[in-house]
């Protein structure tokens, strides 16, 4: 995430849903890694600046990327079946 968005609306909401032990911030301070990996968000408003559009990447413990989802519209989310797929897990049944 770039620095600026992680706020403290934003953690609050966070620990609010007691998710901490769940979801981790990681910083990239002057969205080096967002441009590294070509994934700036294009046109960005004000307090859209450095933010990447939306990326999921699964990384294995020796560091390789296993999986890459890249979008462009943050309205349509990764179905988290296909998450579970690329990490060799089934969805739970309904």
């Amino acid at each position: 995430m770039a620095d600026n968005q992680i706020t403290d609306k934003a953690v609050n909401y966070i620990d609010g849903m007691g998710l901490r032990e769940r979801i981790h911030f990681v910083m990239d301070p002057g969205s080096v890694a967002i441009d590294t990996l070509g994934i700036r968000l294009p046109d960005p408003e004000t307090i859209e600046e450095g933010v990447p559009i939306p990326a999921t990447y699964l990384i294995d413990g020796a560091g390789r990327v296993q999986f890459v989802d890249v979008r462009t519209d943050y309205h349509l989310w990764l179905d988290p079946a296909v998450v579970l797929e690329a990490l060799g897990k089934t969805a739970p049944s309904s």
